[in-house]
């Protein structure tokens, strides 16, 4: 509930700096700039500039919505991808038998469990994959390198594990990589200067209540576009924090039982 009015107020602070920024702009252009006389065709001038400045700051926008959501999009779908290969090696090491059953689930259950109770905060600030979590995963691989597979059945299910638990490494660098670095300096600044330079050519117009409205819609709707990018930005912090459903609901299973005893 906390999270959702936090970023109800974060959301809320975007559109009024962008209505600010948009009002504040057009009212410095008619401080600092004439009209000009009416044969000098400003009007014409300011509005095809205007336009112009417009089309390339909506493109701007869309592409990098798009490419956030899309990334978003990925992130959710690799944390699926991911419980799928955790339970794979974890239930493959119970039908491989032998003495490797208990270590191999005891290590990915405290890996799942590192990951939801510390590796999900590191991510939302931007720290990193949990360490711990990296040597639950690495001991796990090492019992299953080890294998000396005596049947067919072994063999096939040994280079399964193996895969698998491979794979869960792929994911985790996937999973790490919107937190790793950020593009803000390359976005942030053309979004605001795009709205300073769309907002300042409307000098031209007189400030009634109509413009005013008309461009505090205009920054207001931008303020939303430009607070969800941000949102999208990290999937593992709020205010588009994605939670650790697949995790959890793995460790509501036998996954979860595996886990030893604390004493």
């Amino acid at each position: 509930m906390m999270d959702i009015v936090g970023s109800g107020f974060v959301g809320f602070g975007f559109v009024l700096g962008a209505v600010g920024l948009v009002l504040g702009s057009y009212f410095l252009a008619r401080r600092l700039l004439t009209s000009g006389d009416e044969g000098d065709r400003t009007h014409d001038a300011a509005s095809t500039v205007a336009v112009r400045v417009a089309a390339l700051h909506g493109l701007i926008l869309a592409l990098v919505y798009a490419q956030e959501l899309d990334d978003y999009k990925g992130i959710r779908t690799d944390l699926t991808q991911e419980a799928v290969a955790i339970s794979d090696v974890f239930n493959d090491a119970a039908r491989y038998d032998g003495p490797i059953v208990v270590p191999v689930q005891q290590h990915l259950a405290r890996y799942v469990a590192l990951v939801v109770d510390e590796e999900w905060q590191r991510l939302a600030q931007r720290q990193g994959l949990s360490a711990s979590a990296w040597v639950e995963w690495d001991k796990a691989y090492n019992i299953l390198l080890d294998l000396e597979p005596s049947s067919d059945r072994q063999r096939y299910l040994a280079q399964h594990m193996r895969q698998r638990i491979t794979d869960i490494a792929g994911f985790r660098q996937t999973r790490e990589a919107p937190t790793l670095g950020t593009f803000a300096g390359l976005f942030w600044a053309p979004a605001l200067i795009g709205l300073i330079c769309v907002a300042a050519p409307f000098y031209v117009y007189r400030p009634t209540r109509t413009h005013i409205a008309l461009l505090s819609m205009f920054g207001a709707y931008s303020g939303v576009i430009l607070f969800f990018i941000f949102a999208f930005s990290n999937p593992f912090a709020a205010p588009g924090r994605l939670e650790p459903a697949p995790f959890l609901h793995l460790l509501k299973g036998d996954i979860g039982k595996a886990l030893p005893i604390a004493k």
